[in-house]
């Protein structure tokens, strides 16, 4: 087994380092499975100079694929569209040509009107309409239940309202509902300018002296207690990784609060054998989404 394993995380790591793209397209095709979410794997990628574009109804195929040197997300990544209804999609635009308006592809693909709304808070219709909130109220003016009796295609400009376009907080909120990650950016980046001064990212963190006191927060990525005994809990910013140590009487103390999804910490840094750890003193949990990526725990 632990042959096996070598074997498999050496040709991982050449996989990466020679063709991270692919690589990483690979990777995403295979989820759910490993160690971190999508979202991580993404600020992975993005750190390596990869972009990773968001689902489009005309240019995405079930799965991810390579464009233009970047990653474009498959359709199969929208919350409640499985394979099988994405495949429909883009079987339906081979044969028939791209879509040109909303009203035909809800024609053509036959999908639910959940589904549909899923594919506008993800952007795949961002091509043809670019205000997110006005797809969504076409949506709900042109849906028609699929029964026997064939449904009439009427206009419906005349009953569209004027809607203010949504701002970025909200379309990032609502792809990290629908696609699990942010294909632009990073939730702590835009949370970034509300923290105080003393708040410290995670590439400030990793240059801190042994033992110098400073206050960090993120998203929750792993926790682990191996032998029941001290906590590693991994957070992710807008620029990395802080990894933290928490004892067993800081955690015991504070457990409910460390099972957040986000955390901001007060602690000192620990260096050791060219490692460094935050071991936590302090925690209080916020929140910033809804749906957040999911962490990997065992505690």
């Amino acid at each position: 087994h632990a042959f096996a394993f070598g074997v498999t995380a050496y040709q991982a790591s050449w996989l990466k380092l020679r063709h991270p793209l692919e690589f990483f397209v690979a990777i995403f095709n295979q989820q759910p499975m490993g160690f971190y979410n999508l979202e991580t794997l993404k600020e992975d990628a993005a750190r390596r100079d990869i972009r990773v574009l968001g689902p489009d109804l005309n240019l995405s195929a079930p799965k991810c694929l390579i464009e233009d040197g970047a990653i474009r997300l498959g359709l199969r990544h929208v919350r409640g569209l499985g394979e099988a209804a994405a495949t429909d999609i883009t079987s339906g635009r081979e044969s028939g040509g791209d879509f040109q308006s909303l009203g035909e592809f809800l024609e053509r693909s036959g999908v639910l009107q959940e589904t549909a709304l899923n594919l506008a808070g993800a952007g795949a219709f961002d091509s043809l309409e670019g205000n997110r909130r006005r797809v969504k109220w076409e949506i709900g003016l042109r849906y028609r239940p699929v029964n026997r009796q064939l449904s009439l295609s009427l206009p419906v400009a005349q009953d569209m309202a004027t809607l203010a376009a949504p701002g970025d907080w909200e379309r990032m909120k609502e792809e990290y509902g629908v696609l699990g990650l942010f294909p632009g950016g990073h939730v702590m980046a835009q949370m970034r300018p509300g923290f105080p001064a003393a708040v410290r990212g995670s590439d400030e963190v990793a240059r801190l002296r042994d033992g110098a006191l400073v206050t960090t927060a993120g998203l929750v990525i792993r926790r682990q207690r191996p032998r029941g005994k001290v906590v590693f809990i991994t957070l992710e910013d807008e620029f990395g990784h802080i990894p933290l140590m928490v004892f067993p009487q800081v955690y015991e103390e504070h457990e409910h609060q460390f099972k957040s999804p986000f955390l901001m910490v007060k602690g000192r840094v620990s260096r050791r054998e060219g490692t460094h750890n935050l071991v936590v003193s302090q925690v209080k949990p916020f929140t910033a989404l809804q749906r957040a990526p999911g962490s990997k725990d065992w505690c």
